[in-house]
C-alpha cells in the first residue's frame, strides 16, 4: 500500500482502498461544496479518473468558503484551479475538465463509465440537474447530491433504477423538456428538508423570494464530511465490508454541529415545514441570533 493511503487503513481495509483507487468520479459543479468534495475524494481515494464540469470563474465572493479562491485564482476557471490542485496531490489521477459545464450535448460522455456522479450544480439550474440525472439513469450510475445548510449539510442519492428520481423530488413532470425545466424555480420544501432551528427567519424569506442561498465555510466543511462519507459508501459497496448502504431518496442524511444533531430524514417535506414553523416561532420570540440578509442585497445591512 502506498504511504499516502496507509493511515486510511485504520478505518477501511486494503481491498476497499483498491476499489477507491480504481474508481472514476464525475463532479458537476466546482464551487464551494464541489471543489472541496473533489479534493477530499482525491485525498482519500486517489481515483483513476476525476471529471469536473463548471463554466464559472472564481470571484472574491467565493473566498469566504473555498480556500483556493484567492488573489491567484480570481478570474480563472474553477475547473482549471481544481485540476492544478488535484495534479499536485495525486499526479497519477487523470483529470478531465468540461469547461462548458454540463450541457445537453455532453451529459452522456460526462457520465458514461463513471462509478459515481456528484451533482453540485446550483438549485437554480434545474435543467442541469435534470440532464445529469437522465444521463446517469441511461448509464446506470448513482447520483449523489450534497448541499451545505447553515453550519451543517444534507445529502441524498438517486439510484438509477429507482422511481424516486431527481425530477420527482423537484416536482417536475417526468417528460419535462430541458428548456421548460430551465424556467422552473426550485421548491425548497422539496429539496431542503432540514432547516436549522437557530437561523434567522428573514434569511429564509429572502431566499424563498429569490436571494442566493447563503453559505459559510463551516457548512461547506460539513458537506465535505457528509458527502465524502456517502461517496465512500457508494464506491466501496462491492467490497461488502458490513457497512451501511448510502442514504437514497426519498430519505436524506443530515448533520449540523451547531445544533449538535445528525441522522436520517424519512419524510422530507413534512420535516421542512415543521422546521420552518420552529424557525419562524423562535425568530418571532427573539430566541435566535439575527443575521443581515435581504432579497434586494444579500450583504451586510447597516
Amino acid at each position: 500500500m502506498p504511504p499516502e493511503f496507509r493511515r486510511n487503513l485504520g478505518f477501511w481495509r486494503h481491498s476497499e482502498q483498491l476499489i477507491l483507487r480504481d474508481s472514476t468520479i464525475a463532479i458537476a459543479g466546482a464551487g464551494g461544496d464541489g471543489f472541496d468534495l473533489a479534493v477530499a475524494l482525491v485525498m482519500m481515494a486517489g481515483p483513476k479518473e476525476v471529471r469536473i464540469a463548471d463554466p464559472e470563474t472564481f470571484v472574491p465572493e467565493n473566498s469566504n468558503r473555498v480556500a483556493w479562491a484567492n488573489t491567484d485564482t480570481y478570474g480563472r476557471l474553477k475547473v482549471d484551479a481544481l485540476r492544478e490542485v488535484i495534479e499536485k496531490i495525486r499526479p497519477q489521477t487523470r483529470v478531465v475538465a468540461f469547461t462548458e459545464g454540463v450541457t445537453v450535448d455532453n451529459a452522456d460522455p460526462f457520465v458514461a463509465g463513471a462509478d459515481l456522479v456528484l451533482d453540485e450544480s446550483e438549485l437554480r439550474y434545474l435543467h442541469v440537474g435534470t440532464a445529469l440525472a437522465r444521463a446517469a439513469r441511461r448509464h446506470d450510475v448513482p447520483v449523489l447530491l450534497v448541499m451545505n445548510i447553515g453550519f451543517g449539510a444534507i445529502a441524498t442519492s438517486f439510484a438509477p433504477r429507482s422511481r424516486h428520481t431527481f425530477e420527482r423530488m423537484m416536482g417536475l413532470p417526468a417528460d419535462i423538456t430541458l428548456d421548460e425545466a430551465a424556467t422552473r424555480t426550485a421548491d425548497l420544501s422539496r429539496c431542503v428538508p432540514y432547516l436549522p432551528r437557530y437561523g434567522d427567519f428573514d434569511t429564509l424569506r429572502a431566499t424563498v423570494a429569490g436571494a442566493p442561498l447563503p453559505s459559510v465555510v463551516q457548512g461547506v466543511k460539513a458537506a465535505v464530511s457528509l458527502g465524502a462519507t456517502e461517496a465512500l459508501l457508494h464506491l466501496a459497496r462491492g467490497d461488502r465490508n458490513r457497512r451501511r448502504p448510502p442514504v437514497f431518496a426519498p430519505h436524506w442524511a443530515y448533520s449540523d454541529p451547531m445544533a449538535l444533531v445528525s441522522g436520517r430524514i424519512r419524510y422530507p417535506r413534512a420535516r421542512h415545514w415543521t422546521g420552518a414553523a420552529v424557525l419562524a416561532s423562535r425568530s418571532l420570540l427573539g430566541w435566535n441570533p439575527r443575521a443581515s440578509y435581504t432579497q434586494e442585497s444579500p450583504v451586510v445591512a447597516e
